[in-house]
C-alpha cells in the first residue's frame, strides 16, 4: 500500500499572503459569533435566530461595507478596533 502526502493549508498560505479582503474578515468574525449555526437551527426548526445575534451580524456587515468604501482602505482593517465586540 502506497499513501501519498495531501498538499494542505492553502488557506493558510492565502491569509499568510496578505490577501485577506475585508469580507473575508467580516465573515470569520460572523463564523467566530456562531451565526450560521443559529441560521441552520432556525431554518430546520422555525426558531428565531436571538435577537443579539442577528444585531451582531448587521453591524459586522454594516463596518465592512464602511470599510470597503474608506479611501484608501486601512491596512490594519483586521485590528479590532475597527469592528464591534461578540458581547454575546
Amino acid at each position: 500500500m502506497k499513501f501519498t502526502v495531501i498538499e494542505g493549508g492553502k488557506a493558510a498560505e492565502v491569509m499568510a499572503a496578505g490577501s485577506v479582503t475585508i469580507r473575508d474578515e467580516a465573515e470569520r468574525r460572523i463564523k467566530a459569533a456562531g451565526y450560521e449555526q443559529w441560521r441552520v437551527r432556525s431554518l430546520a426548526t422555525g426558531a428565531p435566530i436571538p435577537g443579539p445575534i442577528q444585531y451582531l451580524k448587521m453591524q459586522i456587515d454594516f463596518v465592512a461595507g464602511k470599510l470597503e468604501q474608506l479611501n484608501p482602505i486601512p491596512s490594519d482593517f483586521t485590528d479590532d478596533k475597527y469592528w464591534p465586540a461578540a458581547g454575546i
